[in-house]
């Protein structure tokens, strides 16, 4: 008998991991309004890899359901999934109902009579129809008649040929989604054009209007943040400011009294909870607090901050690293997009640990590289998680555990009972 060779002994014994990764779709104000959840053969191809389009539609819907769970994976939005022309043809099973899941039919598809049969029945039921990647022809009209959303790739093409294209669906009853949307400006330009939804990464970086003075409540932001990361912090100057904000204090002592920390003992002074929290823990809870208060942000941007916090969180003790100096590094990663400042203008004020300015600055150093990988996930970029050093053995359970905690997060941060107060955005 043979021997297997160490190479493939070693992958025989590797766990067979689910990979997901996915991208939210935003509504003309910035809303989270579903996710597009991404298939990836395997964990170091930064593409698809799909050979078999019926079974990377399979394999989505499996991990979503069976491996991640749904609630985890999308919270309480639809999931919008590519589908091929033959997966619905063939009447292959669809285990979501039309409230949760947008099908998105591949840009490859034929209007065939049995294609278009079945997706008018599906739509009669209640689902949604995205055409993927769509490009209008006139062979391809008759998709218009059953489709509710028309995607289309920004990237790469002239603003004045999208706007062709666009005037072609306006005797449709469609809703326009632009993807790749990767800054504010196109965003802004694909508006005007008529469009109503949005794919991209656009919210992740920084609108800076140089016209505009720092709103009053930015500037309240930035002194305690950086009152809160100074070399030699007043811990008076923190409990003063905490205290005199009667919506930052609620929400700190409703957060310490919950669940997501069971504590032995009610907290029931900002004193006790500075005693209790010690100065790192009381750092990362009330700049997270503090940050989930931006109201005209979108949610999504805020979700962002939290998952890159609480991931790298999750994964820092693997690395040598420090759990709170990580979590620092993603909630601050999108510091200058929900404050509309330079990032090193930002940094400039809070006299953070050089290794921390240098992870969101450059991405460099251990936490930098971490942060580059979490935000390769992000974006489906499975080589990038590779190039990293990360594991997905040790990615994918801290991402899950991160969806989870968020959502209870983003939940807290909602102040009932407190009249009167701003509310966090919802999560979504």
């Amino acid at each position: 008998m043979t021997s297997a060779s160490p190479d493939r002994s070693a992958a025989a014994a590797r766990p067979q991991l689910a990979h997901l990764a996915r991208q939210p779709i935003l509504d003309g104000k910035l809303r989270t309004v579903g996710y597009e959840l991404l298939f990836r053969a395997n964990a170091t191809d930064n593409i698809a890899g799909v050979t078999d389009g019926t079974h990377a539609t399979s394999t989505v819907l499996a991990n979503a359901l069976a491996e991640f769970g749904l609630e985890t994976v999308v919270g309480a939005l639809p999931a919008w999934v590519n589908f091929t022309a033959e997966y619905l043809t063939e009447g292959l099973p669809i285990p979501l109902g039309p409230k949760a899941l947008v099908i998105e039919l591949l840009e490859d598809a034929v209007p065939t009579p049995d294609l278009l049969e079945r997706l008018g029945d599906l739509k009669r039921q209640g689902y949604r129809i995205a055409l993927d990647d769509f490009i209008y022809r006139p062979e391809l009209a008759e998709l218009l008649s059953v489709a509710n959303i028309v995607k289309i790739d920004i990237r790469n093409r002239d603003f004045d040929e999208i706007g062709q294209q666009v005037k072609l669906f306006t005797k449709h009853q469609v809703q326009l989604l632009a993807e790749k949307v990767e800054t504010m400006q196109e965003y802004d330009r694909c508006t005007k054009l008529g469009f109503s939804l949005f794919q991209g990464y656009f919210v992740c970086k920084p609108e800076l209007m140089h016209q505009k003075r720092t709103p009053a409540n930015r500037v309240a932001l930035m002194r305690l943040l950086s009152e809160l990361f100074a070399t030699d912090p007043n811990i008076d100057r923190i409990r003063q400011h905490v205290q005199q904000d009667v919506t930052l204090s609620y929400r700190l002592l409703k957060w310490l009294n919950s669940s997501l920390f069971s504590l032995p003992h009610a907290v029931e002074s900002i004193q006790h909870a500075i005693i209790m929290l010690g100065l790192h823990r009381l750092r990362n809870l009330v700049s997270l607090i503090v940050l989930a208060r931006i109201d005209d942000k979108p949610n999504e941007l805020i979700t962002t901050s939290l998952m890159r916090a609480r991931v790298g969180e999750n994964l820092a003790s693997h690395f040598g690293v420090s759990p709170e100096t990580m979590f620092t590094v993603g909630l601050f990663s999108v510091l200058d997009a929900l404050i509309s400042m330079p990032m090193t203008q930002i940094l400039e004020s809070m006299p953070l640990a050089p290794e921390i300015s240098a992870a969101i600055l450059e991405r460099d150093g251990t936490c930098g590289r971490l942060l580059s990988g979490i935000e390769a996930h992000e974006r489906g970029e499975w080589a990038g998680i590779e190039a990293a050093g990360l594991d997905l053995a040790l990615l994918t359970p801290a991402w899950v555990d991160a969806a989870v905690w968020v959502r209870s997060v983003r939940s807290m941060a909602q102040p009932a009972g407190l009249g009167g107060a701003r509310t966090a955005p919802a999560a979504r």
